[in-house]
């Protein structure tokens, strides 16, 4: 005989745990399956293991959907501050940096499962792991969930919680996609987003294992995209690090999902320096007589000494003969917007978020429950919401989770 709890939960990572407690809160009984030997498994990675949930100021212009206002009307239900006071209540003392990001006091994501998992056995949370839905259906409108090693459960609820595709080993597979479809829901194409960029450059080449603080832009056709500043990685495939990460979602969609060929990102390598004031130091380093391998140094770090008479032809410059100062221009201003084509991303393992999922159009705002299913409700990275890094995509689980196990 398949259980028949109020409502089932299909995935014990964040927003599906935090959904199971929101509804058990209200006095359903609750089931959560998971295919994976444990809750929360991807949880315990998040922030390099120190679990950055939350960014002190979220807000809805932070991310990116086919259906934006959905983002506001959740937010607007469990903000900010309703997520601090949830874990705060839990027992869980937290910490921010000076950007805004939210950790445990204990610097460790154990101490987040942990809270939750005691929620959800003070609240009578029936976890079932190693539960792989193979098929879901509503004969009757309840919905009928069987896993691959025959087990079945019953509910008159549904909370799709399933998440995206990055990191599979994690449990994030994408196999909530098929579920959500089989309900006539749109996927937009999941595509890897804080992903790793596949760059073929000789600069990668000789600066590998370089890190760099950097300005970096990313463009499509031409046109920018995305912006941010922070660390830039050389790698021996391309460009890697915390800025080439923060600008790979527009990347990944216009070459994974549109099959363009036409992106690339701009580097700054020397955000703290004005244009003009690069022009004139490296003007002044060549009419000293400063050796071509040597005119980066003090500025950029040694290893540049390897790829400066590149730069140098790049910038048109020839050691001799020229005017230093429109050299000392022209090296600048390569210095200060390198662009490197990029002709791919990194695949699903190395991807931090999913770009895509659930069309959000066909989700009701302010509840998450389907348009086309009666009590059937989304939460977290199964749908097409994007966050960025920094405790962002987290807020949106604990938020969208804690909204859709309202039940309405």
């Amino acid at each position: 005989m398949p259980e028949r709890p109020d409502a089932v939960v299909l995935g014990a990572g964040a927003s599906g745990l935090i959904a199971a407690v929101s509804a058990a809160r209200r006095g359903a009984k609750v089931t959560v399956i998971e295919r994976l030997p444990q809750a929360g498994k991807k949880l315990l990675a998040t922030g390099g293991g120190r679990c950055n949930l939350l960014n002190d100021r979220l807000s809805a212009s932070d991310f990116a959907s086919t259906e934006p206002a959905l983002v506001a009307s959740i937010l607007g239900r469990f903000n900010r501050d309703a997520i601090r006071s949830f874990f705060q209540d839990l027992g869980l003392r937290l910490q921010s940096d000076e950007a805004g990001r939210v950790y445990p006091a204990t610097n460790q994501a154990a101490s987040v499962l942990k809270v939750l998992e005691l929620e959800t056995a003070r609240r009578r949370v029936r976890i079932e792991t190693r539960f792989e839905a193979k098929k879901v259906a509503a004969p009757s409108g309840r919905f009928r969930i069987e896993a691959a090693d025959g087990r079945a459960v019953e509910a008159p609820a549904l909370v799709l919680a399933a998440g995206g595709r990055s990191y599979p080993a994690l449990g994030s597979n994408g196999s909530g996609y098929d579920l959500a479809a089989s309900f006539g829901h749109s996927i937009v194409a999941p595509v890897p987003s804080a992903v790793p960029l596949i760059v073929k450059d000789r600069l990668c080449h000789f600066l590998q294992g370089q890190r760099l603080r950097v300005r970096i832009e990313s463009r499509i056709a031409g046109r920018a995209r995305q912006e941010a500043e922070g660390e830039l990685l050389f790698t021996q495939y391309g460009l890697s690090g915390t800025a080439a990460l923060d600008v790979s979602e527009s990347l990944s969609i216009a070459l994974n999902r549109e099959g363009r060929k036409d992106a690339s990102v701009v580097v700054d390598f020397l955000p703290f320096l004005a244009e003009q004031d690069v022009a004139e130091e490296i003007a002044r380093r060549l009419v000293s007589g400063w050796a071509i391998k040597d005119l980066a140094s003090g500025l950029l770090p040694e290893k540049f000494g390897l790829i400066m008479a590149q730069l140098v032809h790049e910038a048109g410059h020839a050691p001799a003969g020229n005017d230093p100062e429109e050299s000392g221009r022209r090296l600048a201003a390569l210095l200060k917007s390198r662009e490197f084509p990029v002709l791919g991303t990194r695949g699903w393992n190395e991807a931090e978020f999913t770009s895509g999922g659930v069309d959000a159009r066909e989700v009701k705002p302010g509840t998450l429950e389907s348009k086309l299913m009666n009590r059937l409700y989304f939460a977290g990275e199964i749908l097409d919401v994007q966050g960025g890094r920094g405790g962002f995509n987290l807020a949106w689980a604990w938020a969208s989770g804690f909204v859709a196990g309202l039940l309405g």
